[in-house]
């Protein structure tokens, strides 16, 4: 222990000092720890260290590490931030080669709006390189994410101008070695564009693999000044254009550089959307008079079914760091600070363990270790019972438990699982899930798992069957916390379908629909109660969650719109929502609000952004490949319901013969304490079930992979049947 943190491992070691792979203990989040040999920690290294704190302190940037803590222990001065698991750019490059085009200008447009972030505040980096440049998903064809870090030698506009020399050599801007100076003869106080020349210089890095200008210090220093800024040969548009931008962000004088970050940026994500040619070629040098041709690994973005196509191939590789004290030779001999070159954590052998972040009981968490997972509840291949399997996750698969078969005597014989609900929740009340199995029976459910028992169908659907003579009735089970105690509850909505067999299969009902609360004793649970009604006309599908902020359960029926097709959740147009907000025991009146959607095939509840609040979350299947993720979130005063695309879910790649709708449920698999969702399909229709999920963020699109693969596929399974077990 180091304070409040535990050190899990070292990740990185010099003559200076090291850095840890931590926990924060009362925060609960892994953190990178920075930390300075006791024994070199005199007033230059603190101040150092507290001016880098303060530095990252005043810039708000996503593309920027943040930094959780400073101080001193045990005589050692540290800096706390945030850990990202990928690996440095030089690694990166090192292990893998130059960059395919395409993610080397999305990359080095994610530092360029670093820059011009830090910039806006005042802050010039000074030590823009490679190694500084930390990247999420690295593996990803599409979204690697780049994070700026190491701002220890930065300067501010409140700083006053200082002679010598800061940065790495490879990458300093042609200023400093020429010690620009003023009419009073004082240094020239550093300028955005020195961080612009930088990052010119790192964009032929990750385009070729190597520095601009190779040699001795001395000639490196001269090449900056006055050797050729590095071009392409080559006539086509990508390397027209990726020429002028070198020529704009590498100018030996200042003043023909980008004069902002942001237009450095905007010509790389311009640049990004060209076809490159099938190899790169650069120009002769003194350095480097034969440069030998660089093959380009993709010559364009990915689509995004390449790009899934891609994920799924793609395996675990070791990616190999510029080691440590390496990397201090350079910056060591201009006698800059040291242990800056040492706050970079890297992926060992195969990837990083992910590690739940998640307070409590992750959401559809059965087995206890912080990470959501996936049930599944279809018929026994032998047509004998229900099969319910627990795919459990790890952040990042899901791995199938050997099935538990359900044969209730009172089970239908055709029964496709839709009699049998396995639901994930709180029961007891002890902050942890349990993971209970409804069977339905001759009167009512038997209870199986964490839970055991029997519940009776509640009197008063009895009751209004009998009304509803000839009617086909349906019900789901499904649990929620009805009156905010803390324990789980278990509900049932139930409404009964018209005794026309021709109209009960466009969805017309009679009677009023109703939810039913059987409350958690902890033990078990009491005799139902009916918690709600809504009117039949018009429903198309009803959701229980927690939408108004107040720890009780609400109610959500969408109802279609009058005069629309009779099988509206399958088509577009403009529904109505309406909110019942529960107060413990029942429902107020319900808000309506207009929800206009393209085709809805499963329609969910869960809390995607961690704020204690479920949204609405719609899986359209008519806006264009694969279904849309449609999140819809209430105003804190009820008064306003807003939608926002998300992301998109993977569409099957044979839809001659399968269709793109396909069900979703919801589990926070990775344990970040956001609820993902996850669906299910097959590419063609006796081919093998895929589970995919998009995992939620705060802010952005959901970001989507293969989670695992029913190979053996299950004879005559209805899809909505398939992931039912989560939902509630």
């Amino acid at each position: 222990m180091f304070g409040h943190y535990r050190l899990d491992r070292i990740l990185g070691e010099g003559g200076m000092g090291v850095v840890y792979d931590a926990f924060d203990t009362r925060l609960e989040r892994q953190v990178a720890l920075k930390m300075v040999h006791a024994h070199l920690a005199d007033r230059q290294f603190i101040d150092m260290f507290i001016r880098e704190g303060q530095t990252l302190a005043q810039i708000r940037s996503p593309h920027i590490i943040a930094i959780y803590d400073i101080g001193e222990q045990q005589g050692s001065p540290f800096i706390v931030t945030q850990f990202i698991k990928g690996g440095d750019v030089t690694g990166l490059v090192r292990s893998k080669g130059p960059l395919a085009p395409h993610l080397a200008c999305l990359i080095n447009a994610q530092v360029a709006g670093a820059l011009h972030d830090a910039h806006q505040v005042g802050i010039i980096h000074q030590d823009v390189k490679p190694s500084n440049v930390l990247v999420r998903n690295p593996e990803s064809p599409l979204d690697p994410f780049a994070f700026l870090c190491d701002f220890g030698i930065a300067t501010s506009s409140s700083d006053s101008p200082a002679g010598g020399i800061t940065g790495t050599w490879n990458y300093l801007a042609p200023e400093y070695v020429r010690d620009d100076r003023d009419a009073q003869g004082r240094p020239i106080k550093p300028a955005p564009t020195r961080d612009i020349y930088a990052a010119g210089c790192m964009l032929w890095f990750t385009l070729t693999g190597k520095i601009p200008y190779s040699g001795a210090a001395v000639q490196v220093a001269m090449a900056h000044q006055s050797a050729p800024i590095p071009q392409f040969l080559g006539d086509d548009e990508w390397t027209r254009t990726a020429n002028r931008i070198l020529q704009l962000s590498m100018a030996k004088d200042p003043r023909s550089r980008y004069q902002s970050a942001a237009a450095f940026k905007d010509d790389l994500l311009k640049l990004r959307e060209i076809t490159s040619p099938p190899q790169l070629r650069p120009a002769p040098s003194m350095t480097d008079p034969n440069p030998m041709p660089v093959l380009v690994s993709a010559i364009r973005p990915p689509t995004e079914a390449e790009a899934i196509l891609i994920e799924e191939q793609a395996r675990p590789s070791r990616i190999t760091p510029l080691r440590v004290g390496a990397a201090m030779v350079g910056v060591a001999a201009l006698g800059v600070g040291g242990a800056l070159a040492i706050t970079q954590p890297w992926v060992e052998d195969g990837p990083e363990p992910i590690v739940p972040t998640v307070k409590g009981a992750a959401y559809a968490d059965v087995n206890g270790d912080k990470f959501g997972d996936v049930v599944t509840n279809v018929q026994n291949p032998d047509g004998k019972g229900v099969d319910v399997v627990t795919w459990k996750s790890d952040g990042r698969t899901l791995t199938p438990s050997k099935p538990v078969t359900y044969d209730d005597p009172a089970l239908p014989e055709d029964n496709d699982g839709s009699e049998v609900f396995p639901l994930c929740a709180d029961f007891t009340g002890e902050g942890k899930n349990s993971f209970v199995t409804f069977v339905r029976s001759e009167k009512g459910f038997t209870i199986h798992g964490d839970l055991e028992g029997s519940l009776k169908a509640p009197a008063g659907v009895v009751e209004q069957g009998k009304k509803m003579a000839g009617s086909t009735f349906y019900y789901d089970l499904g649990a929620d916390d009805f009156d905010g105690d803390g324990v789980a509850d278990l509900y049932m909505t139930t409404s009964f379908g018209n005794p026309d067999p021709d109209l009960d299969k466009h969805g017309r009902t009679v009677g009023d629909g109703a939810v039913w609360v059987y409350r958690g004793t902890g033990s078990g649970f009491a005799e139902p109660t009916r918690f709600a009604a809504y009117p039949a006309e018009d429903r198309e599908q009803v959701v229980v969650g927690e939408f108004t902020g107040d720890k009780k359960a609400d109610l959500v029926v969408l109802k279609r719109a009058p005069g629309s097709p009779e099988n509206m959740t399958l088509t577009g147009g403009t529904s109505e929502l309406d909110l019942y907000q529960g107060d413990g025991a029942g429902v107020a009146a319900a808000k309506s609000f207009p929800f206009k959607h393209q085709g809805i095939s499963s329609f969910v509840a869960g809390d995607l952004n961690g704020d204690g609040r479920d949204e609405i979350v719609a899986a359209e299947s008519g806006r264009g490949e694969g279904q849309t993720i449609t999140v819809g979130t209430f105003s804190d005063d009820l008064t306003e319901f807003s939608l926002a695309t998300r992301g998109k879910l993977h569409k099957p790649r044979n839809t001659l013969e399968t269709t793109s709708r396909y069900p979703v449920t919801l589990a926070d698999v990775n344990g970040d304490g956001l609820t993902d969702v996850i669906a299910v399909s097959q590419d063609t229709s006796d081919g093998p079930y895929a589970f995919y999920v998009a995992l939620a963020a705060k802010e952005g699109s959901f970001q989507g992979h293969e989670l695992a693969t029913w190979k053996s596929s299950p004879d005559d399974v209805r899809r909505y049947n398939l992931m039912g077990g989560t939902i509630g």
